[in-house]
């Protein structure tokens, strides 16, 4: 059979077709959400089935630990900050009276230290709160995709612990983009075969679509014949759920 698909690449694209095929509708992508920190669920906003936006709030963990850090790390760098100014203030002055000869090297560079020294701290509690506003921001999850609710797997009260488990607490997938995957009898092949259009249709509602990936190895078909797996992409109407069948229609060229 390898022989066989090794002398249709070698001959190049066969003679142009039309044909229908059958295979079984699927979303084109599930996300499963899940949480980077450890709280408990303070709220959920959404419901299986529903359709969310992208960048929509989905669920709330309780903030009050994760906010009272980020205001400690906000509190440490308002206190280093003056701090830096007066080192760099001491520091203009002893390079102004080292230029003068009227102060030691040592003294210069002990100004120097002190400068660098409160510069670094700053730059630590800054990198700190950074942290800590990432970690706030993290106990909020919102939708990435434009799609629908597929599973909720949390409960509000309900503690997550990242350390003990990295449980998907939303299922979500995109709706509008569809996948159809169809078996190609192998004497159908063609090397154009990718991004030739096509027409799905589904409960007697027709779409148009796309292949967007044909597998080269070859595999068992219905009646165990030689075939190729090809994958069709098609805008659906948001409303199809996955696992319905289909008719691919792969039009000739």
């Amino acid at each position: 059979m390898r022989f066989l698909l090794a002398i249709l690449f070698v001959t190049g694209a066969m003679p142009a077709f039309a044909i229908d095929l059958d295979g079984q509708i699927d979303f084109s992508q599930r996300l499963a959400l899940n949480s980077s920190v450890s709280a408990r669920v303070h709220r959920i906003n959404v419901a299986v089935g529903q359709q969310v936006a992208p960048g929509e709030l989905l669920l709330v963990l309780d903030k009050t630990s994760l906010q009272a850090n980020a205001d400690h790390a906000s509190a440490e760098v308002d206190a280093l900050t003056p701090g830096v100014e007066r080192m760099l203030t001491e520091l203009e002055k002893a390079q102004e009276l080292f230029d003068r000869d009227s102060l030691a090297l040592v003294a210069l560079q002990h100004a120097e230290q002190d400068y660098a020294i409160a510069v670094a701290r700053l730059k630590a509690a800054r990198a700190k709160l950074r942290r800590a506003q990432y970690r706030l921001s993290e106990a909020e999850i919102r939708s990435p995709i434009a799609g629908i609710v597929l599973g909720i797997a949390a409960s509000p009260g309900q503690y997550i612990n990242t350390r003990i488990s990295d449980q998907a607490l939303l299922t979500l997938a995109d709706n509008k983009t569809m996948v159809v995957t169809v078996l190609l009898p192998l004497e159908h092949w063609s090397e154009n075969l990718l991004h030739r259009a096509a027409s799905v249709t589904v409960q007697k509602q027709s779409y148009p679509g796309k292949i967007v990936a044909v597998d080269q190895q070859v595999t068992r078909g219905e009646n165990n014949h030689p075939s190729l797996t090809l994958v069709v992409s098609f805008e659906a109407d948001g409303k199809l759920p996955a696992r319905l069948g289909a008719r691919v229609n792969i039009a000739s060229e």
